[in-house]
């Protein structure tokens, strides 16, 4: 059995790496948790990769457009990412395939991430309008209305993407989410050995009860021992909750 760190790799879409050596509560937090909005007015029919209606779609003005891909309640500022043809399902325009992805993908958090697919650049695509730019972003950063938009081109250097999203995130919270990230990382790899630990001691009590049966004494204290990892995996989880809680800020009036 490996030791602590020495899990399978966890990658995000398209095969890149995040990190390769997480355990399996990392690796869940180490996911962007995309959204995939489908402006769908009346539902009247579905397309492979689009919903329709009975007429015929429309670009929406951009400030509509904005709407459709937000939601009530969810005040965290937008990072947009639009597919094309070379990297279709993959998260290539935002994640290096060379260098640690995971302070972009920690640093995704705190953004509501939409992906749209290829056709959004199509004149009559509904959200056609969040890329009328003449030469469109791949992706871009903006608050929940479409302002202060950072457009990026999908090849932008990592160092340059955490920088953009920085500053949003210095815009939008209170708290500072690069020493944030930093308490997080530390998490991680706490995470990583009380989930070698419980593997390490689940193995053994397999083995136990195969020999002696569930009546072993050996038995009953890896079970104290394994009972014992989960409470202090579920106490770190309570410290994870609050190093993510950046206290977002109310919008601003002219927002």
């Amino acid at each position: 059995m490996t030791g602590p760190g020495g899990g399978g790799p966890s990658t995000g879409g398209g095969g890149i790496q995040v990190d390769m050596r997480r355990r399996e509560t990392s690796k869940n937090l180490l996911k962007i948790d995309w959204k995939h909005p489908v402006y769908a007015p009346d539902l009247g029919k579905v397309e492979t990769g689009r919903t329709t209606t009975g007429a015929a779609f429309t670009a929406l003005p951009r400030d509509k457009a904005f709407v459709e891909i937000s939601e009530d309640g969810d005040d965290r500022p937008l990072l947009v990412l639009r597919e094309c043809t070379k990297c279709k399902g993959s998260d290539a325009a935002l994640l290096s395939r060379k260098l640690d992805n995971e302070k972009t993908v920690l640093m995704t958090r705190w953004f509501r991430c939409v992906k749209l697919p290829t056709d959004v650049l199509e004149k009559d695509h509904p959200f056609r309008n969040l890329f009328a730019e003449e030469h469109p972003p791949h992706l871009f950063l903006c608050d929940k209305h479409g302002k202060n938009v950072i457009p990026l081109d999908g090849n932008q250097a990592q160092t340059l993407l955490w920088k953009e999203m920085s500053k949003v995130l210095k815009e939008r919270y209170d708290r500072d989410a690069k020493k944030a990230i930093k308490e997080i990382r530390r998490l991680l790899n706490k995470f990583d050995l009380l989930d070698y630990k419980e593997d390490e001691y689940m193995a053994r009590l397999d083995d136990e009860l195969v020999k002696n049966g569930p009546k072993s004494s050996k038995a009953k204290k890896l079970r104290k021992q394994i009972d014992k990892v989960r409470k202090e995996r579920d106490a770190m989880k309570k410290k994870e909750r609050k190093l993510f809680d950046l206290k977002l800020r109310e919008p601003k009036a002219s927002d």
